[in-house]
Parts: structure tokens; C-alpha cells; sequence
């Protein structure tokens, strides 16, 4: 991810802009994880990081884009998360290489569902940047899943009729389901079973086995 070297009025910002736009993140993160993002104003974030109203402003035009900012924040970790659909997936290192994609996608939650619980809200209501940010963040998973859906269905063991593209859809959103409702999950099951379960799934739907 390229780091941001701009304000929001185009201006080159320094160590001191830097940090106070960190502040300014590091502040809404902390509000969003502790309120409904629409009970979170700009004048709550700009106090919780200790500067003046009109100097968010410098920095963001509004809540929402703290919330971008922090979803692109994520984008680095999610990224990572297409190597475990790379490599050798015979035999059974097709499911401990999607166990590790499943507890990946889970801790990655763990840091960065607030902001990306936001994402997806706005996202399915239409708007186009949050629709944007979703389709960035995981686009390297998606080709990932694609490919290797789509070398199962040549070799096979998916029937014809299945579109790898909208497949790939499918499994990455599974799976970042169950990530959004782990804790949930956790009442009924223990945590090894939900990510042992998810792991098997996820395999089935891509490998075809």
C-alpha cells in the first residue's frame, strides 16, 4: 500500500501532519470499535485525538473517510492472505494450506472488523467508494480462488457449469462470515470446530475433493 504523503487540501504533509493524521485514525478506530459508526461525528474523533474540530477537516472530510482509510489499512494484511492459495494443495496439504487461510482471515478480523463490518454495510447499500475499497482489499484473494477453482474445474472435479470468477466470490465471502461471527459461532462450537469445518469447506469448494 502506498503510504499517504498528501492532506485532504493536496498538501505535502510532514512528520507532524503524519502524526497528526495517525492520531486522527488511531482515535476513530478506537470510537468505532466502541460505538455504532453512526453515533461517531467528526468533532468525537478530533477531540479523542486531541486537536481542534477544523483540523480534522485538514486531514478527512468526514467519518467515512476514516472508515476508507482504516479498510485500506486492511488491505496490507488481506493481501497476505493469497499465498495460502498458492503451492502444492495435493493430498492433505490442501487442508492444512486452507486452515491457515481460515485463522488467517480470522485474525485479520480480529484487528480489523470494526472498520470492515462499516465496508460491507455500505458497500451492499450502493456506495460506490465503500463498493470500491471492498473490491481492492480483496481482489489478489479472489484471482487466487479463482485460479485454483478454475484448474479443478479443467481437471474435472467441478462440473462445467460452475464459473470459477463468481465461485471465488462466494468462498472469500464463507469465509469472511464466519470470521464476522466467530464469537457467535462460539456458543454452539468450540473454536477448533469452526475453523476445522471452514477449512473443509473451503477445500471442497475449491479443489472439488
Amino acid at each position: 500500500m502506498t503510504p499517504t504523503t498528501r492532506n485532504k487540501l493536496g498538501h505535502r504533509m510532514g512528520a507532524r501532519g503524519g502524526r497528526t493524521r495517525q492520531a486522527l485514525l488511531d482515535a476513530g478506530s478506537a470510537l468505532l470499535r466502541e460505538r455504532h459508526f453512526g453515533a461517531v461525528r467528526t468533532a468525537d474523533i478530533a477531540q479523542a485525538a486531541g486537536v481542534s474540530a477544523a483540523s480534522f477537516y485538514t486531514y478527512f472530510s468526514a467519518v467515512d473517510d476514516v472508515v476508507l482509510a482504516l479498510c485500506e489499512a486492511a488491505t496490507d494484511d488481506c493481501n497476505t492472505l493469497a499465498r495460502h492459495l498458492q503451492g502444492d494443495w495435493s493430498g492433505d496439504r490442501a487442508f492444512a494450506a486452507a486452515r491457515a487461510y481460515v485463522a488467517d482471515t480470522l485474525a485479520m478480523w480480529r484487528i480489523h472488523g470494526h472498520a470492515l463490518r462499516i465496508e460491507h454495510m455500505l458497500a451492499d447499500q450502493g456506495q460506490t467508494a465503500f463498493i470500491d475499497s471492498r473490491v481492492r482489499r480483496l481482489r489478489r484473494l479472489h484471482l487466487a480462488l479463482e485460479r485454483r477453482i478454475a484448474e479443478a474445474r479443467a481437471g474435472g472435479r467441478q462440473p462445467e457449469g460452475l464459473d470459477p470468477r463468481l465461485a471465488s466470490y462466494q468462498v472469500a465471502n464463507m469465509v469472511e462470515s464466519m470470521a464476522d461471527g466467530f464469537d457467535l459461532l462460539l456458543r454452539a462450537d468450540t473454536a477448533e470446530a469452526v475453523l476445522d469445518t471452514t477449512a473443509h469447506m473451503v477445500v471442497r469448494l475449491t479443489t472439488g475433493r
